[in-house]
């Protein structure tokens, strides 16, 4: 049997559908995984500026400011580490007195 009769003509059609389905199964899966790759790459681009912004940005920094800035920040939390303690202190040499 072939295309020669009805019966084949209609197998091979058939079949000839079949695949055209499956192919069709076929193209729109690779679409959507190129849909995901794509998606993945511009994730990607996307994330490169902006390590490439925040590198410029760390690189950018003026580190004898900043490093003054920290040190301003430390002294000031010491002292008033200090002070509560002080604060404290005399709080406790007044309650002596008074016993």
């Amino acid at each position: 049997a072939g295309v020669t009769t009805l019966k084949g003509a209609m197998a091979v059609m058939d079949i000839a559908e079949t695949a055209i389905t499956n192919l069709d199964q076929i193209r729109a899966d690779i679409g959507s995984v190129q849909n995901q790759v794509t998606s993945t790459i511009n994730n990607i681009t996307v994330t490169q500026v902006n390590v490439k912004a925040a590198e410029s940005q760390i690189r950018d920094v003026d580190f004898a400011a900043e490093s003054a800035n920290y040190s301003k920040a430390n002294i000031l939390a010491q002292s008033g580490s200090y002070a509560m303690a002080q604060a404290n202190s005399v709080q406790q040499n007044v309650l002596r007195l008074l016993q």
